[in-house]
């Protein structure tokens, strides 16, 4: 390194001016270092952390915002389970999706089966029409968000909708006897 005050060539690490005795800055030092080998080599590991992000990555807050995302998008994805009203499975009835029809069937020995339905966002409600052949609504009745409605097999055509602030989604079901479902099972 070379004093700037008397021009005298001195060891990289040195501190001091062997010549004149003045003190070298920390700026001084590192402009020196940088110009060796190791202090290009250094240059050129730095650029290439940068280069694949090591440099980012190897960092611990990095890593701890990568796992609180992680556990975030674990927790959000395990808790949501979609943006579309469905049905949830029961142990009153057996369910199942005509894709033609866009309806729902459901398969019960029971007079009245409890409908759980999972409704995204937050609802204000639930609407339950009793259809006639035609599909016009003959009997209307709502429930809160966190009721369950009960449908009964002497209206079996219904459409279920949950009440939004902004409109909603609904769906058409059926209610058989568990016999049908049997007899369809052995046609097929």
């Amino acid at each position: 390194m070379k004093c700037t005050a008397c021009g005298h060539e001195n060891l990289i690490k040195a501190d001091y001016c062997a010549q004149c005795g003045q003190k070298f800055t920390e700026e001084e030092k590192q402009k020196a270092y940088d110009a060796t080998f190791f202090g290009k080599l250094d240059k050129a590991e730095n650029a290439w952390k940068m280069l694949n992000l090591s440099a980012i990555t190897s960092n611990p807050v990095f890593r701890v915002l990568v796992l609180a995302g992680i556990i975030f998008f674990g927790f959000f994805s395990g808790t949501n389970r979609g943006s579309h009203m469905e049905l949830l499975e029961n142990d009153q009835c057996t369910i199942a999706y005509n894709t033609k029809l866009d309806e729902y069937y459901l398969f019960t020995d029971r007079d009245s089966v409890s409908l759980p339905l999972y409704l995204p966002g937050k609802p204000e409600g639930v609407r339950v029409e009793t259809l006639d052949s035609e599909g016009n609504a003959v009997h209307t009745e709502e429930y809160e968000p966190d009721e369950t409605p009960v449908l009964s097999k002497e209206t079996p055509h219904y459409r279920v909708s949950g009440i939004y602030e902004n409109g909603g989604e609904s769906i058409i079901l059926r209610l058989y006897d568990a016999d049908a479902l049997q007899s369809i099972e052995k046609g097929s």
